[in-house]
């Protein structure tokens, strides 16, 4: 019976586990921090192009006319997402400045694309995630005279 006993101890002993436990383990955490570092970079691209979003509508609201407006706003939008720091692989601004005109009220729409690498985080995700801002603001019905 003793050696019955020693023989089930050995079958049921835990020498060995730990080794097998951090095979298994350490790449499942290793796969949910890439997960955080790839939702904490879509996040901060997110609220980089919210911002410029918002300042190229700002800017374009102010502009004296359509076409100032959406150069001002192109601008203002590029020179944000350039100071924010955020690496896009292709980026898009569109700027709505059709309702400008002296003396009435409307309104601007700037709208902000970055298409923001993740490759490179060595995950099974697609290479790329597209990130929009939309911000409107409205136009200054009291500035001067272009």
């Amino acid at each position: 019976m003793n050696s019955r006993r020693r023989g089930i101890r050995w079958w049921w002993g835990d020498a060995g586990s730990v080794s097998v436990e951090a095979a298994v383990l350490v790449p499942a955490v290793l796969f949910v921090g890439l997960l955080i570092v790839a939702g904490a970079r879509t996040s901060s691209a997110q609220q980089a192009v919210d911002n410029a979003a918002t300042a190229a509508a700002r800017a374009a609201s102010i502009a004296r006319g359509p076409a100032a407006a959406l150069q001002a706003g192109t601008q203002v939008a590029r020179e944000r997402l350039a100071r924010e720091g955020i690496t896009c692989r292709e980026s898009s601004v569109s700027v709505d400045a059709s309702q400008i005109a002296v003396g009435r009220a409307g309104q601007v729409r700037a709208s902000v694309t970055c298409r923001v690498p993740l490759n490179d985080l060595a995950l099974p995700i697609p290479g790329d995630t597209r990130v929009t801002g939309t911000f409107t603001s409205p136009v200054d019905p009291y500035r001067g005279i272009p």
